[in-house]
């Protein structure tokens, strides 16, 4: 090796230095960063660990597989999704801005979107961080969708028809997606 060339200087370590408690953060974020390159199916734990700069054996003491990876990122993506849906539910018409907040998700993180609704995480319940997150998105635009007095309604169709709305309009093929999102908010703001 060169003199004055350490292994250290030859790690690639785009999230940045992390202490060890913070390692599953670092995880996550160079996944993102990976599926937001090249899609859910591109992400890695091997890949991921490289990119933070430690073995895939660390990495595995917090992830017990890609899967496990791909579903806290999802978990994390699922409580944006809400941050983001709660700050609409504030606002004049309710369900019109929490919808909108929906399509701007939908709209600025595609791939992360694609991988929270797609089908490699189709077996939810295993995951019990997801399972929580997707259904407290689900939770608010029901009590949004749903008047205090017709709550809780047995049936639940107004929640499912304001679900339904939201991902018709925020799941079309990507090449649409920005086309098809300004008729949604054309259609909800009117």
């Amino acid at each position: 090796m060169p003199r004055g060339l350490d292994m250290k200087s030859l790690m690639v370590t785009p999230c940045g230095p992390y202490h060890r408690s913070n390692l599953p953060n670092a995880l996550r974020a160079a996944a993102r960063a990976i599926l937001d390159e090249a899609g859910p199916d591109a992400v890695a734990l091997g890949e991921t660990a490289r990119r933070v700069g430690v073995s895939a054996t660390a990495a595995s003491r917090h992830f017990v597989d890609t899967e496990d990876l791909l579903a806290s990122v999802a978990a994390e993506g699922f409580r944006e999704l809400a941050a983001g849906m709660e700050t609409g539910a504030t606002e004049g018409d309710r369900l019109g801005e929490v919808g909108l907040a929906y399509f701007d998700f939908a709209l600025q993180k595609r791939e992360l979107f694609r991988l929270m609704f797609g089908p490699i995480l189709v077996e939810r319940a295993k995951y019990p961080e997801l399972n929580e997150a997707a259904s407290a998105v689900f939770g608010l635009l029901r009590r949004v969708a749903v008047s205090a007095d017709e709550w809780p309604c047995e049936d639940d169709v107004a929640g499912m028809a304001a679900w339904g709305l939201v991902m018709a309009c925020s799941t079309p093929s990507p090449a649409r997606l920005a086309q098809e999102v300004a008729v949604c908010r054309s259609l909800v703001t009117h």
